[in-house]
């Protein structure tokens, strides 16, 4: 299968199968005659596995590391099952971060609001020095 075709099938970009190769992510593709790439179903299943997998937040070298775990004989669950319980802890401290800046997102919004109450001229998000930190909930 040339690039175009393969790429609409996994729907990825003919670029980013590029991308892929140029990272060694995928092995350098047979070449026609023409010189257009040729895939073949083991290259279309990578590239499938590495979508999905990109798509549960591994980066490209957490990725390489899947992809030599996939091609040994053995193909141990243990490694990846490491692997996942790591992304998720990674995953949650994200959450929580932007749990925290939702709340400080809200704390900041109320004090605008107040504000305009009150002098609609002065922002007390403007005033503030980078050493203060929003005010807690009230």
């Amino acid at each position: 299968m040339q690039i175009g075709v393969v790429a609409k099938k996994i729907g990825l970009s003919v670029d980013a199968i590029r991308f892929y190769e140029r990272n060694a992510l995928l092995p350098r593709a047979a070449r026609t005659e023409g010189g257009f790439r040729q895939y073949g179903e083991s290259e279309v299943e990578t590239l499938a596995f590495i979508r999905r997998v990109q798509g549960l937040g591994f980066k490209l070298r957490e990725i390489r590391g899947l992809l030599s775990l996939r091609g040994s004989r053995l193909q141990p669950c243990a490694p990846v099952r490491r692997r996942l319980e790591e992304k998720l802890v990674d995953v949650q401290q994200k959450l929580a971060d932007l749990q925290k800046l939702e709340h400080e997102l809200r704390v900041a919004l109320r004090r605008c609001n107040r504000e305009l109450r009150n002098q609609p001229a002065h922002c007390p998000i403007l005033r503030e020095t980078n050493a203060r930190k929003p005010e807690s909930a009230e």
